[in-house]
């Protein structure tokens, strides 16, 4: 995580960037919530629901609007982790391992997505000179793209 985070606030354009934060967020809402309500596994834990909340709506911004692939995933995982806690809500009799594994697989490979889009950021860079980092969304009647 440590290696992630550095390379995309180094390296990273701002998605990058923005992904490191909202990653950062999460973690800080797991650490805070370990000592305020220790996670058991066996019910749902609010903290890591509110830091996977977090990630899915962070990412999920962050692939409507930027040019890069890898937020589509990040989103898409994170939204795997979400429905974990709903799942669990959903039966309680979830083994606690699989609820701790759904939990928090797909974030880990959220970290490993951001290494890679950072990774490929940093190619763009080198084979194009500029990686434009955000979609410009315009209106249909706005003429002066035609």
């Amino acid at each position: 995580m440590i290696v992630t985070l550095g390379l995309a606030g180094w390296k990273g354009g701002e998605p990058e960037r923005w992904g490191g934060m909202i990653i950062i967020a999460m973690w800080a809402l797991q650490t805070v919530g370990e000592y305020a309500h220790p996670s058991r596994f066996v019910t749902v834990d609010p903290f890591p629901f509110l830091s996977d909340l977090v990630g899915t709506i962070g990412f999920g911004v962050i692939a409507v609007h930027a040019r890069r692939a890898w937020p589509l995933w990040a989103a898409a995982l994170q939204l795997l982790s979400l429905s974990a806690h709903f799942a669990r809500w959903a039966d309680l009799k979830i083994p606690a391992v699989v609820y701790a594994l759904m939990r928090g697989g797909p974030t880990f490979v959220v970290i490993l997505v951001l290494f890679l889009g950072t990774i490929l950021h940093i190619r763009r860079l080198k084979r194009y000179g500029r990686d434009a980092p955000w979609q410009r969304w315009t209106s249909p009647s706005d003429k002066s793209d035609r």
